[in-house]
């Protein structure tokens, strides 16, 4: 066991801490996270439009959310299509904007920069319109290309001095905007005749192309060996004290995304929800009070006949109901103990291998939402699910589990513990 956790510290966490802290996975993290509000204020009006009722029921409460949501479709409808429905536009910005700040170039000026590229090849006007269809989830991976090919563009330029310089006279704002002439003129004459090219050669437009080439990563991104991959590694991370959350979530959120808006927009068309893996399903499944599904650790904690363990227990409750746990990771500590490593790193995946079987054999309905991940597990999970109280139960059910599978090793830690402030008191 020793020479495994020797094996994290030297050999694991040095690379994976390397590659969380790449600018670019930076950048992509930054925009997606940029565009978090405007989505989830989207995926909750989506839920307002689709009443979890069935047609024909009694609930008067049910009937008049119904009404209203059949009376009111269209308006409903508009903030999310403006929101969900073009999150490729916020992304595509957030992202330019981020890196182009990490290089020290002019973050507004890249954000620009980066919208114009990706709307070079996502949504060339036509009929005196623009056309939305890869402006959702299917234009993600095109917004991510675009957006950091065109800084890179950016990037070079600035650096071989091949701009337009001003006097110094000049009002800092102008001579910026005059600064990106020549960036913006190269990425129009590489990204539209690049977009004329491929639509002639393949008679696919660059997004269609692009989900094409990544179709086998989506269609993996939503299995189960997805889920257990992801788990195991973001909590390997953590217990090697990187934040594995952060990593994961940074290479997923691009999949979780895109599979999210596929749900929506089956739900939208009134199809099967084909997807299961997203960050809901992550946040109020899989880690239940944080990293590890501590929320259960943090409840043993409060029974325990160790008064160390139950101040940690007491101090770390309340910002574990909200899926905040570095109380109880650093309180405990979890990290680099081996105690806590065989239930810190199973509790997740055996919740998420549990609550992907029960959403693929339609147990519980499944995830056309994004809650803040801070809501509690019960009621962002429902909320997730659109109101679908089954999903609550299955949150329920998970912190059981997660509690059943930490009970033993607690009590292990329990015991040193107390015994630890023995031989303390002794000397």
């Amino acid at each position: 066991m020793n020479k495994f956790f020797n094996w994290l510290e030297e050999k694991f966490v040095p690379i994976m801490a390397k590659f969380g802290n790449q600018r670019h996975i930076l950048a992509i993290r930054d925009g997606f996270i940029s565009a978090m509000p405007l989505m989830i204020v989207g995926s909750f009006l989506l839920i307002l439009a689709f009443p979890p009722f069935k047609e024909g029921t009694n609930f008067f409460l049910a009937k008049a959310w119904m009404n209203f949501a059949s009376k009111y479709f269209d308006n409903l409808m508009m903030p999310f299509n403006m929101t969900m429905g073009i999150m490729t536009i916020f992304i595509s910005i957030g992202i330019g904007y981020s890196l182009a700040k990490s290089y020290g170039l002019d973050a507004l000026s890249g954000g620009m920069l980066s919208l114009m590229s990706f709307l070079l090849v996502a949504a060339q006007m036509k009929d005196g319109g623009l056309p939305t269809a890869f402006l959702g989830g299917t234009g993600i991976f095109t917004a991510i290309l675009t957006s950091i090919f065109s800084i890179e563009i950016l990037r070079f330029l600035k650096k071989k001095n091949w701009t337009i310089k001003l006097p110094e006279g000049v009002p800092p704002r102008i001579a910026v905007s005059f600064e990106a002439l020549i960036p913006v003129f190269m990425c129009v004459i590489i990204f539209y005749p690049l977009s004329i090219l491929v639509k002639t050669t393949t008679g696919m437009s660059i997004p269609a192309a692009i989900m094409k080439l990544f179709e086998p990563l989506l269609i993996a991104s939503d299995s189960l060996g997805a889920v257990i991959i992801a788990a195991l590694l973001c909590h390997l991370l953590w217990f090697a004290g990187i934040h594995g959350a952060s990593i994961v979530s940074g290479i997923m959120q691009t999949f979780w995304l895109t599979n999210l808006a596929a749900n929506q927009e089956a739900l939208r068309m009134g199809e099967a929800l084909p997807k299961i893996f997203m960050e809901p399903f992550w946040a109020f499944y899989i880690v239940i009070g944080g990293s590890g599904a501590t929320l259960a650790l943090t409840m043993l904690y409060l029974k325990s006949k160790s008064s160390h363990l139950k101040s940690i227990g007491k101090v770390a409750i309340l910002p574990a109901l909200f899926n905040i746990n570095e109380p109880v990771i650093f309180g405990t500590p979890i990290v680099m103990n081996p105690v806590f490593f065989i239930p810190f790193v199973l509790a997740p995946i055996v919740n998420g291998t549990i609550a992907y079987i029960v959403l693929k054999l339609g147990l519980v309905s499944r995830i056309v939402a994004l809650p803040p991940w801070t809501t509690p597990a019960p009621i962002g999970a429902m909320w997730a699910a659109g109101w679908d109280i089954k999903a609550a139960i299955l949150v329920l059910v998970l912190a059981v589990v997660s509690g059943m599978i930490y009970y033993p090793f607690v009590k292990i830690h329990e015991n040193r513990t107390e015994q630890d402030q023995e031989d303390k008191v002794a000397a």
